[in-house]
């Protein structure tokens, strides 16, 4: 009689790990090489175990199921929330429908508790993660720039002084400046020094250098996934330049809500603009996460005074706002709305409350984002 076992992946098992899922993955979609594909990860020159925790099901020895987190540290003006990234969730297509997964993602949630995470993320479909507490959340606004909006707003302005180069290990004085852009927004995710240059080469995300009279000022990553700049006024030349560049006839740009300079220049430049849900969010910390962000809402816009309670699955949280100054609390009251962990989520995080009704005020959404090259 087969058995199975469900255990934490160990660094001996790193081999076998990448080939399953570039087995499961390559079965599934593309065929998929995670060496190349998420290096910070499954490079030749990291610990996959110590990089990212993998718990996985074995049968009879056989790898059948596997899931991993991955531990990232979030800053939010003055305050880190710990953060644990969900991917590379994958089954043996002769497995599937064993179970194999809702025990695994059981182990992972325990784990995250135990760990004393805030917050978990992921990106799915919404049902499937759904049953695992994940609800779709984040807000960002996406900004579609096209060649003919570039040739309308910055016409034959020269471009010839832009000029991109790759981002290479080693360029010390390069990868300070990129850090130094990445560092400088109100939210942003730890990125250790010595991982740096995989982080931003993740997903077939090439990186390049940008520099003007041979002056760096910022860095891109694949079409637009990522842009930093040391000046925002200098987007329009600088896409245009891009343009030429690479090809491109049309790109989108993810804009985070607190990112005033970008979102005045982006205003009269795109073509199109829309409010999305960034990832699928599981708040494990309420008053925590709940906290950090509201702050970080106030640091753009002043929040209207006044106090709600909240019961989220039978915690009760007072939410206040004095002086524009907001602050969370666990306290015995009488809440103005009960709230499933699920509807929580998306009237808390859902871009639908920056259009729809609701009784808190100018609070929401609140302000999550990511940026793509952070997530697994």
């Amino acid at each position: 009689m087969s058995t199975v076992s469900y255990t934490v992946a160990q660094p001996a098992d790193q081999a076998a790990l990448i080939d399953f899922a570039n087995y499961v993955f390559s079965q599934a979609h593309t065929p998929h090489d995670f060496k190349r594909l998420l290096p910070k990860v499954y490079g030749d020159h990291i610990c996959t175990a110590q990089a990212a925790t993998h718990y996985i099901a074995r049968q009879d020895g056989s790898l059948r199921a596997m899931v991993a987190m991955l531990p990232l540290r979030m800053h939010v003006l003055s305050d880190v929330l710990q953060l644990g990234f969900v991917g590379t969730v994958c089954v043996h297509p002769y497995a599937r429908g064993e179970g194999h997964m809702k025990h695994l993602m059981a182990d992972l949630l325990a784990d995250a508790k135990r760990r004393g995470l805030d917050l978990l993320v992921l990106g799915g479909q919404r049902q499937r993660y759904g049953y695992f507490g994940f609800q779709p959340g984040g807000t960002a606004l996406r900004y579609t720039v096209t060649a003919t909006n570039l040739r309308h707003v910055v016409g034959d302005a020269d471009v010839s002084d832009i000029a991109f180069s790759p981002l290479e290990p080693g360029n010390d004085a390069a990868l300070a400046l990129v850090r130094s852009l990445c560092d400088a927004q109100p939210l942003f995710v730890e990125r250790p020094n010595e991982r740096l240059v995989d982080i931003l080469h993740s997903w077939n995300s090439d990186c390049l250098l940008i520099r003007k009279g041979g002056q760096l000022i910022g860095y891109v990553c694949g079409a637009v996934q990522e842009l930093g700049l040391t000046d925002e006024s200098a987007l329009p030349l600088v896409l245009k330049a891009l343009f030429a560049k690479k090809g491109l006839q049309e790109a989108s740009l993810s804009v985070a809500p607190f990112e005033a300079k970008r979102i005045r220049v982006l205003r009269p430049l795109c073509e199109f603009a829309s409010l999305e849900t960034v990832e699928m969010l599981n708040v494990l910390n309420w008053p925590r996460v709940l906290s950090a962000l509201l702050a970080l809402k106030a640091s753009f816009t002043r929040l209207e005074d006044g106090c709600a309670a909240l019961s989220i699955d039978g915690e009760t949280l007072v939410l206040r706002v004095k002086d524009g100054v907001p602050s969370v609390s666990r306290e015995a009251a009488m809440p103005d709305l009960s709230l499933s962990h699920a509807g929580a989520t998306q009237l808390l995080f859902g871009p639908e409350s920056a259009v729809c009704g609701h009784p808190l005020h100018n609070w929401l959404p609140l302000p999550f984002f990511m940026r793509t090259v952070d997530g697994f």
